[in-house]
Protein backbone atom coordinates (compact mmCIF):
# COMPACT_ATOMS: atom_id res chain seq x y z
CA UNK A 1 0.00 0.00 0.00
CA UNK A 2 1.08 3.76 0.04
CA UNK A 3 2.74 4.94 2.28
CA UNK A 4 1.16 8.14 4.53
CA UNK A 5 2.83 10.75 2.88
CA UNK A 6 1.78 9.84 -0.03
CA UNK A 7 -1.67 9.36 0.63
CA UNK A 8 -1.48 12.88 2.65
CA UNK A 9 0.39 14.89 -0.30
CA UNK A 10 -1.87 13.57 -2.94
CA UNK A 11 -3.59 16.38 -5.18
CA UNK A 12 -6.06 13.88 -6.17
CA UNK A 13 -7.12 13.80 -2.68
CA UNK A 14 -6.94 17.42 -1.63
CA UNK A 15 -8.89 18.01 -4.81
CA UNK A 16 -11.67 15.97 -4.11
CA UNK A 17 -12.16 16.64 -0.83
CA UNK A 18 -11.10 20.33 -0.28
CA UNK A 19 -12.58 21.42 -3.78
CA UNK A 20 -15.80 19.36 -3.31
CA UNK A 21 -17.13 19.53 0.42
CA UNK A 22 -14.45 22.32 2.01
CA UNK A 23 -15.46 25.07 -0.81
CA UNK A 24 -19.15 24.16 -0.91
CA UNK A 25 -19.17 25.15 3.15
CA UNK A 26 -16.71 28.34 2.35
CA UNK A 27 -20.09 29.66 -0.41
CA UNK A 28 -22.49 28.93 2.39
CA UNK A 29 -20.98 31.25 4.67
CA UNK A 30 -20.40 33.99 2.69
CA UNK A 31 -24.12 33.06 1.74
CA UNK A 32 -24.57 34.25 5.22
CA UNK A 33 -22.26 37.54 5.15
CA UNK A 34 -24.55 38.49 1.66
CA UNK A 35 -27.72 37.93 3.76
CA UNK A 36 -26.63 40.05 6.71
CA UNK A 37 -25.26 42.90 4.54
CA UNK A 38 -28.52 42.95 2.55
CA UNK A 39 -30.61 43.20 5.75
CA UNK A 40 -28.10 46.07 7.04
CA UNK A 41 -28.51 48.07 3.53
CA UNK A 42 -32.43 47.30 3.16
CA UNK A 43 -32.54 49.35 6.80
CA UNK A 44 -29.98 51.67 6.09
CA UNK A 45 -32.67 52.79 2.89
CA UNK A 46 -35.29 53.16 5.03
CA UNK A 47 -33.60 55.34 7.36
CA UNK A 48 -32.08 57.25 4.52
CA UNK A 49 -35.44 58.01 3.27
CA UNK A 50 -36.47 59.14 6.69
CA UNK A 51 -33.65 61.59 6.71
CA UNK A 52 -34.96 62.76 3.53
CA UNK A 53 -38.18 63.34 4.40
CA UNK A 54 -37.13 65.35 7.65
CA UNK A 55 -34.55 67.58 5.35
CA UNK A 56 -37.89 68.07 3.04
CA UNK A 57 -39.22 69.04 6.09
CA UNK A 58 -36.61 71.60 6.91
CA UNK A 59 -36.21 70.38 10.92
CA UNK A 60 -33.12 70.69 12.27
CA UNK A 61 -34.01 70.18 16.03
CA UNK A 62 -33.54 67.06 17.69
CA UNK A 63 -35.47 66.27 20.86
CA UNK A 64 -37.42 62.56 22.45
CA UNK A 65 -40.24 63.73 20.07
CA UNK A 66 -37.97 63.95 17.26
CA UNK A 67 -36.37 60.55 18.00
CA UNK A 68 -39.30 59.06 18.46
CA UNK A 69 -41.04 59.77 15.55
CA UNK A 70 -37.16 58.30 13.73
CA UNK A 71 -38.80 54.67 14.82
CA UNK A 72 -42.47 55.82 14.06
CA UNK A 73 -41.33 56.59 10.48
CA UNK A 74 -38.85 54.22 10.26
CA UNK A 75 -41.75 51.37 11.23
CA UNK A 76 -44.21 53.48 8.18
CA UNK A 77 -41.76 53.49 5.92
CA UNK A 78 -40.95 49.76 6.15
CA UNK A 79 -44.34 49.11 5.88
CA UNK A 80 -44.04 50.40 2.65
CA UNK A 81 -41.34 48.29 1.33
CA UNK A 82 -43.50 45.04 2.16
CA UNK A 83 -45.05 44.63 -1.22
CA UNK A 84 -41.72 45.13 -2.70
CA UNK A 85 -40.57 41.91 -4.12
CA UNK A 86 -37.47 40.04 -5.12
CA UNK A 87 -37.87 38.26 -9.16
CA UNK A 88 -36.37 34.90 -8.10
CA UNK A 89 -36.63 33.56 -11.74
CA UNK A 90 -37.57 30.39 -12.78
CA UNK A 91 -35.86 27.30 -14.46
CA UNK A 92 -33.25 29.58 -16.96
CA UNK A 93 -32.18 31.77 -13.80
CA UNK A 94 -31.73 28.59 -11.56
CA UNK A 95 -29.37 26.69 -14.07
CA UNK A 96 -27.31 30.16 -15.06
CA UNK A 97 -27.03 30.80 -11.10
CA UNK A 98 -25.88 27.39 -10.95
CA UNK A 99 -23.39 28.16 -13.72
CA UNK A 100 -22.39 31.52 -11.94
CA UNK A 101 -22.39 30.10 -8.41
CA UNK A 102 -24.67 32.94 -6.98
CA UNK A 103 -27.09 30.55 -6.22
CA UNK A 104 -25.01 29.03 -3.20
CA UNK A 105 -22.98 32.06 -2.61
CA UNK A 106 -26.16 34.49 -2.43
CA UNK A 107 -28.88 32.28 -1.57
CA UNK A 108 -27.10 29.52 0.27
CA UNK A 109 -28.84 26.48 -1.68
CA UNK A 110 -27.34 23.00 -0.81
CA UNK A 111 -28.12 19.94 -2.54
CA UNK A 112 -27.60 17.01 -0.82
CA UNK A 113 -25.27 13.54 -2.27
CA UNK A 114 -28.75 12.23 -2.95
CA UNK A 115 -30.10 15.31 -5.30
CA UNK A 116 -26.50 15.12 -6.94
CA UNK A 117 -26.08 11.33 -7.72
CA UNK A 118 -29.79 10.86 -8.72
CA UNK A 119 -29.16 13.69 -11.19
CA UNK A 120 -25.78 12.15 -12.35
CA UNK A 121 -28.18 8.99 -12.78
CA UNK A 122 -30.66 10.98 -14.99
CA UNK A 123 -27.87 12.06 -17.43
CA UNK A 124 -27.00 8.46 -17.93
CA UNK A 125 -30.66 7.04 -18.64
CA UNK A 126 -31.05 10.06 -20.94
CA UNK A 127 -28.50 8.95 -23.13
CA UNK A 128 -28.27 5.30 -22.26
CA UNK A 129 -32.22 5.36 -23.73
CA UNK A 130 -31.58 5.78 -27.47
CA UNK A 131 -28.73 4.11 -27.05
CA UNK A 132 -30.43 0.88 -25.62
CA UNK A 133 -33.15 1.09 -28.16
CA UNK A 134 -31.03 1.34 -30.92
CA UNK A 135 -29.33 -1.75 -30.13
CA UNK A 136 -32.38 -3.96 -29.35
CA UNK A 137 -35.01 -3.09 -31.60
CA UNK A 138 -33.13 -5.04 -35.09
CA UNK A 139 -32.95 -7.88 -32.63
CA UNK A 140 -36.32 -7.54 -31.30
CA UNK A 141 -37.43 -7.35 -35.20
CA UNK A 142 -35.26 -10.36 -36.43
CA UNK A 143 -36.40 -12.32 -33.67
CA UNK A 144 -40.44 -11.62 -34.62
CA UNK A 145 -39.92 -11.88 -37.75
CA UNK A 146 -38.26 -15.98 -37.06
CA UNK A 147 -41.61 -16.68 -34.81
CA UNK A 148 -44.14 -15.59 -37.89
CA UNK A 149 -41.86 -17.59 -40.06
CA UNK A 150 -42.24 -20.65 -37.62
CA UNK A 151 -45.27 -20.83 -36.31
CA UNK A 152 -47.30 -20.15 -40.06
CA UNK A 153 -47.70 -23.22 -42.31
CA UNK A 154 -48.10 -21.07 -45.26
CA UNK A 155 -45.46 -18.95 -46.49
CA UNK A 156 -45.46 -15.92 -45.19
CA UNK A 157 -45.58 -12.72 -47.31
CA UNK A 158 -42.59 -10.86 -47.68
CA UNK A 159 -43.56 -7.84 -48.25
CA UNK A 160 -46.62 -7.70 -45.72
CA UNK A 161 -43.85 -8.69 -43.03
CA UNK A 162 -41.80 -5.80 -44.37
CA UNK A 163 -44.69 -3.60 -44.30
CA UNK A 164 -44.82 -4.85 -41.25
CA UNK A 165 -41.78 -4.15 -39.92
CA UNK A 166 -41.07 -0.70 -41.32
CA UNK A 167 -44.47 0.37 -39.64
CA UNK A 168 -43.12 -1.04 -36.15
CA UNK A 169 -39.79 0.60 -36.53
CA UNK A 170 -41.08 4.02 -37.43
CA UNK A 171 -43.39 3.44 -34.39
CA UNK A 172 -40.33 2.63 -32.14
CA UNK A 173 -38.59 5.87 -33.68
CA UNK A 174 -41.39 8.23 -32.70
CA UNK A 175 -41.49 6.31 -29.17
CA UNK A 176 -37.85 6.60 -28.27
CA UNK A 177 -37.99 10.34 -29.42
CA UNK A 178 -41.18 11.03 -27.07
CA UNK A 179 -39.56 9.48 -24.98
CA UNK A 180 -35.72 11.04 -24.76
CA UNK A 181 -37.81 14.43 -24.81
CA UNK A 182 -39.57 13.80 -21.31
CA UNK A 183 -36.47 12.03 -20.02
CA UNK A 184 -34.27 15.83 -21.02
CA UNK A 185 -37.29 17.57 -19.52
CA UNK A 186 -37.69 15.96 -16.57
CA UNK A 187 -34.19 16.27 -16.01
CA UNK A 188 -33.83 19.79 -16.65
CA UNK A 189 -36.70 20.66 -14.16
CA UNK A 190 -35.78 18.73 -11.16
CA UNK A 191 -33.09 20.40 -9.79
CA UNK A 192 -34.63 24.06 -10.26
CA UNK A 193 -38.01 22.33 -8.59
CA UNK A 194 -35.77 21.92 -5.48
CA UNK A 195 -34.68 25.17 -5.91
CA UNK A 196 -38.05 26.67 -6.00
CA UNK A 197 -39.42 24.71 -3.38
CA UNK A 198 -36.36 25.25 -0.90
CA UNK A 199 -37.09 28.85 -1.90
CA UNK A 200 -40.76 28.58 -1.05
CA UNK A 201 -40.38 27.11 2.42
CA UNK A 202 -37.81 29.80 3.33
CA UNK A 203 -40.47 32.69 1.73
CA UNK A 204 -43.32 31.55 3.74
CA UNK A 205 -45.22 30.31 0.57
CA UNK A 206 -45.03 26.80 1.95
CA UNK A 207 -45.68 26.85 5.84
CA UNK A 208 -42.79 24.67 7.65
CA UNK A 209 -42.81 25.87 11.53
CA UNK A 210 -46.12 26.84 12.23
CA UNK A 211 -48.19 23.72 10.29
CA UNK A 212 -49.49 21.23 10.73
CA UNK A 213 -47.78 18.80 7.74
CA UNK A 214 -44.54 20.10 9.68
CA UNK A 215 -45.42 18.12 13.13
CA UNK A 216 -46.98 15.18 11.62
CA UNK A 217 -45.97 14.85 7.89
CA UNK A 218 -42.65 15.94 7.25
CA UNK A 219 -41.09 15.82 10.89
CA UNK A 220 -42.12 11.88 10.86
CA UNK A 221 -40.60 8.78 9.21
CA UNK A 222 -37.51 10.69 8.33
CA UNK A 223 -35.54 7.21 7.07
CA UNK A 224 -37.82 7.61 3.79
CA UNK A 225 -35.43 10.47 2.37
CA UNK A 226 -33.32 7.04 1.50
CA UNK A 227 -36.11 6.27 -1.13
CA UNK A 228 -35.07 9.70 -3.06
CA UNK A 229 -31.85 8.83 -5.52
CA UNK A 230 -33.80 4.91 -6.26
CA UNK A 231 -36.67 7.28 -6.81
CA UNK A 232 -35.36 9.94 -9.29
CA UNK A 233 -33.85 7.12 -11.30
CA UNK A 234 -36.75 4.80 -11.64
CA UNK A 235 -39.50 7.75 -11.93
CA UNK A 236 -37.49 8.78 -15.05
CA UNK A 237 -37.01 5.33 -16.50
CA UNK A 238 -40.88 4.36 -16.16
CA UNK A 239 -42.04 8.03 -16.96
CA UNK A 240 -39.72 7.69 -20.42
CA UNK A 241 -41.04 4.62 -21.19
CA UNK A 242 -45.01 5.19 -20.61
CA UNK A 243 -44.63 8.16 -22.68
CA UNK A 244 -42.68 6.40 -25.29
CA UNK A 245 -45.33 3.33 -25.30
CA UNK A 246 -48.34 6.13 -25.78
CA UNK A 247 -46.46 7.72 -28.38
CA UNK A 248 -45.61 4.89 -30.17
CA UNK A 249 -48.47 2.91 -29.70
CA UNK A 250 -50.49 5.46 -30.93
CA UNK A 251 -48.56 5.88 -33.70
CA UNK A 252 -48.67 2.03 -34.80
CA UNK A 253 -52.39 2.19 -34.28
CA UNK A 254 -52.69 5.15 -36.54
CA UNK A 255 -50.77 3.14 -39.48
CA UNK A 256 -52.39 -0.41 -38.80
CA UNK A 257 -54.72 -1.07 -41.19
CA UNK A 258 -56.90 -2.72 -39.09
CA UNK A 259 -57.62 0.13 -36.69
CA UNK A 260 -56.44 3.30 -39.05
CA UNK A 261 -60.19 3.56 -39.49
CA UNK A 262 -61.11 3.88 -35.98
CA UNK A 263 -58.39 6.05 -35.04
CA UNK A 264 -58.92 8.60 -38.10
CA UNK A 265 -62.46 8.90 -37.55
CA UNK A 266 -61.58 10.22 -33.23
CA UNK A 267 -58.56 11.99 -34.24
CA UNK A 268 -61.64 13.89 -37.24
CA UNK A 269 -64.02 13.91 -34.62
CA UNK A 270 -61.54 15.73 -31.91
CA UNK A 271 -60.54 18.18 -34.93
CA UNK A 272 -63.90 18.90 -35.77
CA UNK A 273 -64.51 19.56 -32.03
CA UNK A 274 -61.26 22.08 -31.73
CA UNK A 275 -62.99 23.86 -35.14
CA UNK A 276 -66.52 24.28 -32.62
CA UNK A 277 -64.96 25.46 -29.77
CA UNK A 278 -62.44 28.08 -31.67
CA UNK A 279 -66.23 29.11 -33.20
CA UNK A 280 -68.03 28.93 -30.19
CA UNK A 281 -65.44 31.28 -28.56
CA UNK A 282 -65.93 34.00 -30.74
CA UNK A 283 -69.88 33.86 -30.63
CA UNK A 284 -69.77 33.84 -26.94
CA UNK A 285 -67.21 36.69 -26.52
CA UNK A 286 -69.78 38.83 -28.15
CA UNK A 287 -72.64 37.41 -26.45
CA UNK A 288 -70.78 38.28 -22.89
CA UNK A 289 -70.00 41.66 -23.48
CA UNK A 290 -73.68 42.45 -25.01
CA UNK A 291 -75.81 40.52 -22.36
CA UNK A 292 -73.66 40.37 -19.33
CA UNK A 293 -72.41 42.52 -16.67
CA UNK A 294 -70.41 40.59 -14.52
CA UNK A 295 -72.37 38.39 -12.46
CA UNK A 296 -75.43 40.27 -13.96
CA UNK A 297 -77.27 39.95 -16.92
CA UNK A 298 -78.16 43.08 -19.34
CA UNK A 299 -81.20 41.23 -21.14
CA UNK A 300 -82.82 38.98 -19.33
CA UNK A 301 -84.81 36.61 -21.72
CA UNK A 302 -82.36 36.75 -24.35
CA UNK A 303 -79.69 35.54 -21.97
CA UNK A 304 -82.31 32.95 -20.24
CA UNK A 305 -82.66 31.58 -23.84
CA UNK A 306 -79.15 31.34 -24.79
CA UNK A 307 -78.30 29.67 -21.46
CA UNK A 308 -80.61 27.05 -22.80
CA UNK A 309 -79.39 26.46 -26.07
CA UNK A 310 -75.60 26.03 -24.34
CA UNK A 311 -77.06 23.19 -22.13
CA UNK A 312 -78.69 21.77 -24.54
CA UNK A 313 -75.36 21.82 -27.01
CA UNK A 314 -73.27 21.18 -23.63
CA UNK A 315 -75.52 17.66 -23.27
CA UNK A 316 -74.97 16.42 -26.51
CA UNK A 317 -70.97 17.51 -26.67
CA UNK A 318 -69.58 17.05 -23.11
CA UNK A 319 -68.81 13.08 -24.12
CA UNK A 320 -65.82 14.72 -25.66
CA UNK A 321 -64.91 17.09 -23.52
CA UNK A 322 -64.82 13.99 -20.75
CA UNK A 323 -62.69 11.81 -23.30
CA UNK A 324 -60.36 14.85 -23.77
CA UNK A 325 -59.95 15.14 -20.68
CA UNK A 326 -59.40 11.40 -19.77
CA UNK A 327 -56.48 11.52 -22.16
CA UNK A 328 -55.01 14.96 -20.58
CA UNK A 329 -55.10 13.17 -17.27
CA UNK A 330 -52.86 9.87 -18.72
CA UNK A 331 -50.83 12.44 -20.07
CA UNK A 332 -50.55 14.42 -17.51
CA UNK A 333 -50.23 11.39 -15.15
CA UNK A 334 -47.15 9.77 -17.72
CA UNK A 335 -45.06 12.74 -17.45
CA UNK A 336 -44.95 13.37 -13.31
CA UNK A 337 -44.19 9.77 -13.08
CA UNK A 338 -40.96 10.80 -12.94
CA UNK A 339 -41.43 14.41 -11.22
CA UNK A 340 -41.00 12.98 -7.55
CA UNK A 341 -40.06 16.70 -6.74
CA UNK A 342 -43.76 17.77 -7.38
CA UNK A 343 -47.50 17.21 -6.02
CA UNK A 344 -49.51 15.68 -8.48
CA UNK A 345 -52.60 16.22 -6.50
CA UNK A 346 -53.99 19.63 -4.92
CA UNK A 347 -53.11 20.42 -1.44
CA UNK A 348 -55.42 18.01 0.87
CA UNK A 349 -56.57 15.60 -2.33
CA UNK A 350 -55.30 12.27 -1.30
CA UNK A 351 -54.90 12.19 1.95
CA UNK A 352 -56.72 10.37 4.39
CA UNK A 353 -55.35 10.95 7.89
CA UNK A 354 -52.39 9.42 8.07
CA UNK A 355 -51.84 7.35 4.54
CA UNK A 356 -51.27 9.43 1.60
CA UNK A 357 -51.07 7.84 -1.63
CA UNK A 358 -48.42 10.36 -3.39
CA UNK A 359 -46.41 10.83 -0.82
CA UNK A 360 -43.30 11.00 -2.97
CA UNK A 361 -42.98 14.76 -3.43
CA UNK A 362 -43.49 15.14 0.57
CA UNK A 363 -40.39 12.76 0.83
CA UNK A 364 -38.40 14.87 -1.17
CA UNK A 365 -39.90 17.70 1.17
CA UNK A 366 -38.29 16.09 3.62
CA UNK A 367 -34.80 15.51 2.32
CA UNK A 368 -34.74 19.59 1.87
CA UNK A 369 -35.92 20.51 5.46
CA UNK A 370 -33.47 18.45 6.47
CA UNK A 371 -30.67 20.29 5.18
CA UNK A 372 -32.26 23.15 5.18
CA UNK A 373 -32.26 22.54 9.47
CA UNK A 374 -28.31 21.84 9.02
CA UNK A 375 -27.26 23.67 6.08
CA UNK A 376 -29.66 26.98 6.06
CA UNK A 377 -26.86 30.25 6.20
CA UNK A 378 -28.97 31.73 9.44
CA UNK A 379 -28.18 28.36 11.03
CA UNK A 380 -24.51 27.84 10.08
CA UNK A 381 -24.19 31.71 11.50
CA UNK A 382 -25.69 30.77 14.31
CA UNK A 383 -23.68 27.69 14.87
CA UNK A 384 -20.76 29.69 14.51
CA UNK A 385 -21.83 31.74 17.66
CA UNK A 386 -22.11 29.02 19.57
CA UNK A 387 -18.61 27.60 18.59
CA UNK A 388 -16.74 30.85 19.40
CA UNK A 389 -18.88 31.00 22.47
CA UNK A 390 -17.38 27.36 23.88
CA UNK A 391 -14.16 27.91 22.54
CA UNK A 392 -13.95 31.43 24.32
CA UNK A 393 -16.22 31.06 26.88
CA UNK A 394 -16.62 34.93 28.26
CA UNK A 395 -14.12 36.46 26.30
CA UNK A 396 -17.02 35.94 23.43
CA UNK A 397 -20.31 37.00 23.23
CA UNK A 398 -20.88 38.75 26.57
CA UNK A 399 -23.35 41.07 28.14
CA UNK A 400 -21.58 44.17 26.71
CA UNK A 401 -21.87 42.41 23.40
CA UNK A 402 -25.59 41.84 24.09
CA UNK A 403 -26.36 44.91 25.23
CA UNK A 404 -24.63 46.68 22.00
CA UNK A 405 -26.26 43.99 19.81
CA UNK A 406 -29.86 45.06 21.05
CA UNK A 407 -29.39 48.53 20.92
CA UNK A 408 -27.67 48.10 17.30
CA UNK A 409 -30.64 46.05 16.28
CA UNK A 410 -33.58 47.47 17.67
CA UNK A 411 -32.12 50.80 16.28
CA UNK A 412 -31.48 50.05 13.27
CA UNK A 413 -34.27 47.85 12.89
CA UNK A 414 -37.36 48.25 15.10
CA UNK A 415 -39.64 46.61 13.29
CA UNK A 416 -38.26 43.46 14.66
CA UNK A 417 -39.69 43.93 17.73
CA UNK A 418 -42.70 44.39 16.12
CA UNK A 419 -42.78 41.19 14.28
CA UNK A 420 -42.09 39.05 17.14
CA UNK A 421 -45.00 40.54 18.67
CA UNK A 422 -47.47 39.57 15.88
CA UNK A 423 -45.46 36.37 15.62
CA UNK A 424 -46.59 35.70 19.38
CA UNK A 425 -50.24 36.24 19.37
CA UNK A 426 -52.04 36.05 22.57
CA UNK A 427 -53.84 32.90 22.59
CA UNK A 428 -57.28 32.76 25.49
CA UNK A 429 -59.76 29.45 24.93
CA UNK A 430 -63.05 29.06 25.93
CA UNK A 431 -62.59 26.82 28.88
CA UNK A 432 -60.99 27.84 32.57
CA UNK A 433 -58.45 25.43 31.69
CA UNK A 434 -57.37 27.34 28.71
CA UNK A 435 -58.01 30.65 30.04
CA UNK A 436 -54.94 30.05 32.94
CA UNK A 437 -52.97 28.76 30.10
CA UNK A 438 -53.30 31.62 27.99
CA UNK A 439 -52.62 34.21 31.19
CA UNK A 440 -49.88 32.09 32.14
CA UNK A 441 -48.26 32.37 28.81
CA UNK A 442 -48.92 35.84 28.63
CA UNK A 443 -46.94 36.57 32.02
CA UNK A 444 -44.13 34.28 31.18
CA UNK A 445 -43.85 36.49 27.87
CA UNK A 446 -43.83 40.17 29.34
CA UNK A 447 -41.75 38.77 32.48
CA UNK A 448 -38.81 37.36 29.84
CA UNK A 449 -39.71 40.81 27.20
CA UNK A 450 -39.20 43.33 30.50
CA UNK A 451 -36.92 41.39 32.28
CA UNK A 452 -34.33 40.67 29.74
CA UNK A 453 -34.41 44.00 28.29
CA UNK A 454 -33.82 45.35 31.81
CA UNK A 455 -30.97 42.73 32.61
CA UNK A 456 -28.71 42.80 29.22
CA UNK A 457 -27.59 46.23 29.29
CA UNK A 458 -24.85 44.60 31.68
CA UNK A 459 -23.34 44.26 35.23
CA UNK A 460 -21.75 46.97 36.75
CA UNK A 461 -17.57 46.96 37.22
CA UNK A 462 -16.38 47.03 40.96
CA UNK A 463 -14.72 50.68 40.04
CA UNK A 464 -17.43 51.76 38.68
CA UNK A 465 -18.87 54.86 40.95
CA UNK A 466 -20.28 56.96 38.01
CA UNK A 467 -23.88 57.18 36.88
CA UNK A 468 -23.53 53.84 35.57
CA UNK A 469 -23.73 52.79 38.80
CA UNK A 470 -26.80 54.54 39.74
CA UNK A 471 -28.49 53.26 36.65
CA UNK A 472 -27.82 49.93 37.53
CA UNK A 473 -29.05 50.72 41.32
CA UNK A 474 -32.30 52.12 39.62
CA UNK A 475 -32.73 49.19 37.12
CA UNK A 476 -32.10 46.81 40.05
CA UNK A 477 -34.82 48.57 41.59
CA UNK A 478 -36.92 48.05 39.13
CA UNK A 479 -36.48 44.86 38.55
CA UNK A 480 -37.32 43.86 41.93
CA UNK A 481 -40.37 46.13 42.02
CA UNK A 482 -41.40 43.73 38.55
CA UNK A 483 -40.39 40.71 40.47
CA UNK A 484 -42.84 41.91 43.52
CA UNK A 485 -45.38 42.97 40.64
CA UNK A 486 -45.12 39.97 39.38
CA UNK A 487 -46.00 37.62 42.29
CA UNK A 488 -48.76 39.90 43.38
CA UNK A 489 -50.10 39.17 39.88
CA UNK A 490 -49.39 35.58 40.23
CA UNK A 491 -51.30 35.57 43.45
CA UNK A 492 -54.53 37.52 41.70
CA UNK A 493 -54.27 35.31 39.15
CA UNK A 494 -55.20 32.31 41.60
CA UNK A 495 -58.25 34.55 42.74
CA UNK A 496 -59.46 35.25 39.21
CA UNK A 497 -59.22 31.51 38.32
CA UNK A 498 -60.92 30.66 41.76
CA UNK A 499 -63.67 33.15 40.94
CA UNK A 500 -63.64 33.11 37.21
CA UNK A 501 -67.49 33.11 36.45
CA UNK A 502 -67.70 36.17 38.56
CA UNK A 503 -64.85 38.56 36.88
CA UNK A 504 -65.41 37.46 33.44
CA UNK A 505 -62.59 37.72 30.74
CA UNK A 506 -63.71 41.48 30.11
CA UNK A 507 -62.32 41.67 33.48
CA UNK A 508 -58.84 40.16 33.41
CA UNK A 509 -58.34 41.54 29.88
CA UNK A 510 -58.72 44.78 31.50
CA UNK A 511 -56.46 44.08 34.52
CA UNK A 512 -53.81 42.89 32.40
CA UNK A 513 -53.79 46.17 30.38
CA UNK A 514 -53.37 48.07 33.33
CA UNK A 515 -50.48 46.14 34.49
CA UNK A 516 -48.59 46.29 31.23
CA UNK A 517 -49.21 50.29 30.83
CA UNK A 518 -47.90 50.39 35.13
CA UNK A 519 -44.96 48.49 33.51
CA UNK A 520 -44.36 50.63 30.46
CA UNK A 521 -45.21 54.00 32.49
CA UNK A 522 -41.96 52.96 34.56
CA UNK A 523 -39.66 51.72 31.91
CA UNK A 524 -40.64 54.98 30.39
CA UNK A 525 -39.58 57.12 33.72
CA UNK A 526 -36.45 54.65 34.09
CA UNK A 527 -35.27 55.63 30.20
CA UNK A 528 -35.90 59.20 31.08
CA UNK A 529 -33.97 59.46 33.94
CA UNK A 530 -30.99 57.81 32.20
CA UNK A 531 -31.24 60.67 29.17
CA UNK A 532 -30.88 63.39 31.69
Amino acid sequence: YAPVSKLTNSRFLEWYFLAANVKYEAKLKRSALFKVDCMLCNAHDVHRDVIRYKEQRRTSEFDDSSFLSNFGMAINEYSKRENIMTYCGGVNMAWRRMYNGTLFTEEGIWFSGRLVAGSAFQVIVIFALPIVVSILMPVVLEQIRNGWTQDSEQPVDEESMDDTTAKTQIAVGIGTAFAFLVAVGSTYLYLPSVVATTMKFRRGVLPSLRSEDLLHRYRFALDQTTLVLGGMFWGLMISSLVVGILAGGFAYLLMWETTQRFILGVVGNLFGLCVILVVKIFVMQVIRFTHYAAFYRKKPLSANVISICLECYSIGISIWFMMVRAIKIVIISALYLGRTDTPLFASGVGIFGPLEIDNWPTVTRKEILIHEAHRHPYIETLGYLYMMQLRYRDGFANRANSAWRLVFVLALMPWLHKYRDITRPEHFGTSKKNRSEGFASLEMQMQEDVVMDLISIGEPSPTNTGPGSNRLMRQSMVSARWQTSMDTTRSSSIVQSNNAEVLGDKARIANLKREIARLQSELTSLEEADEH
